[in-house]
């Protein structure tokens, strides 16, 4: 089930080319910037944060998985479920 489901299309590379998204490991602040690409990289992690707390089903299932706030980067399997419950950026 979806929480926030939102379809933005897809990321933008460095040099402004499209590119579909990719389930990897992914930089907290690179994950969150694909989901706010108009927000600065301290914004758009606040942002993410705030939508994960909201929507409990993806915050227990984080937890499940063993997410720790203080690792830096989300594992493959954190990104799926984030997509799972939000869509993808």
């Amino acid at each position: 089930m979806n929480c926030m489901h939102l379809k933005t299309g897809t990321a933008k590379a460095a040099c402004g080319e499209d590119v579909p998204f990719q389930m990897r490991m992914y930089r907290k602040t690179e994950l969150a910037c694909l989901y706010f690409p108009y927000t600065d990289k301290k914004g758009a992690l606040m942002n993410l944060w705030r939508w994960i707390k909201r929507c409990t089903q993806l915050d227990q299932a984080l937890q499940a998985a063993g997410y720790d706030k203080y690792r830096k980067y989300f594992l493959k399997r954190e990104v799926e479920l984030i997509v799972k419950f939000l869509g993808e950026p």
